[in-house]
């Protein structure tokens, strides 16, 4: 899941938007269901703008991977009937690279439905069934990361379809849980539930959270093939503050268990930020897993990457992320570098 921040403003609007008003627990239940007819005030409008992309010594390109685009986002609330539509015009775009077979030049522009659901707000929480919507553990996965756009979190689903979700936080509690299919059509997809409980308070933030999907089919150029598997994913993820810097933490499990396949993904993932002023924050990360296959010699990963953020203005803000890949003894990993850099504008 790519961690730009586009992605988390407008996760943001989407959160701050809806947040649960618990005043209203204390009203009458027949207000609860007092609509009125609809109306603009009903509807509020945002969205953002920017410039990104990619390197890495690997491929030897620019490219930017959907980074650069524009996405708008529509609000809805009408008592406790809560809606969202959010769609993206993006930009795909790389470099001339004659090293790689998978990257090619040339760009691209590109039309999505990234988010479309509609929801009840119960006062505890909202349930929502959504067409196309992040999943409940999606919220809290990457808890642990301060930086710009390479930390690691474990593998769950992100945007899925189909998401019958329920999430909500009260008197410090947080929770979340929803049923999600992995494509639009639903004889193809992957299906899944996911959750997570939590902690919240004003110093310190924790999670747990859990996943379980099947993963029946897989495609491979023009063959499907069946694996037959059960996806499982543990993770426990959290943040505190101290002072001006904050230290986040990630931990996983991922277990991919079948007949044809049997495979464990343990990894951490550490990060510190730090507010050199209330425009500037600095960060680092140091990221490791081990992948464990039956029958086959481990692989082990690590990397560590740095950040910069820096707010230009109330409504503007650009960072930088350099990973650098670490040298683990292993011939199969390469210790290349990755660099992130993008700006932008929200309204």
């Amino acid at each position: 899941m790519k961690k730009t921040l586009l992605a988390l403003a407008i996760a943001s609007i989407s959160a701050s938007a809806f947040a649960v008003d618990t005043s209203s627990q204390n009203s009458k239940n027949e207000e609860m269901f007092a609509f009125d007819p609809m109306h603009k005030d009903q509807f509020s409008v945002s969205g953002s703008v920017g410039v990104g992309g990619y390197y890495d010594t690997g491929s030897k390109a620019f490219y930017d991977d959907w980074a650069t685009g524009l996405t708008l986002a529509v609000n809805y609330r009408n008592n406790r009937i809560v809606g969202y539509f959010e769609t993206d015009l993006m930009l795909n775009y790389t470099t001339d690279n004659a090293t790689s077979p998978i990257l090619k030049d040339g760009s691209e522009f590109a039309t999505d439905v990234d988010k479309a659901w509609l929801g009840f707000d119960t006062g505890f929480g909202i349930a929502s069934f959504g067409w196309e919507n992040d999943t409940a553990l999606d919220a809290v996965d990457g808890a642990g990361d301060n930086t710009y756009e390479f930390g690691a979190s474990a593998g769950d689903a992100s945007d899925a379809f189909n998401v019958v979700k329920f999430q909500g936080a009260t008197s410090g509690f947080a929770y979340g849980v929803s049923y999600f299919e992995t494509d639009d059509t639903h004889v193809d997809a992957q299906k899944g539930v996911n959750g997570y409980v939590g902690i919240e308070q004003d110093i310190f933030n924790i999670y747990a959270g859990y996943e379980l999907r099947d993963e029946a089919l897989r495609e491979v150029r023009d063959n499907v093939f069946a694996i037959d598997a059960d996806y499982q994913v543990m993770t426990v993820t959290g943040n505190v503050k101290l002072g001006e810097v904050k230290l986040g933490a990630n931990f996983w499990i991922e277990d991919t268990s079948g007949k044809n396949l049997d495979k464990t993904n343990t990894g951490y993932y550490l990060s510190a930020g730090y507010a050199v002023s209330e425009d500037l924050t600095l960060a680092a990360g140091y990221a490791a897993n081990t992948d464990e296959v039956t029958g086959m010699k481990d692989l082990d990963q690590s990397y560590m990457n740095v950040a910069a953020m820096y707010t230009i203005a109330k409504n503007m803000d650009m960072g930088i992320d350099i990973k650098q890949e670490l040298d683990t003894g292993d011939k199969n990993v390469d210790e290349e570098t990755h660099v992130f850099a993008a700006g932008y504008y929200y309204f």
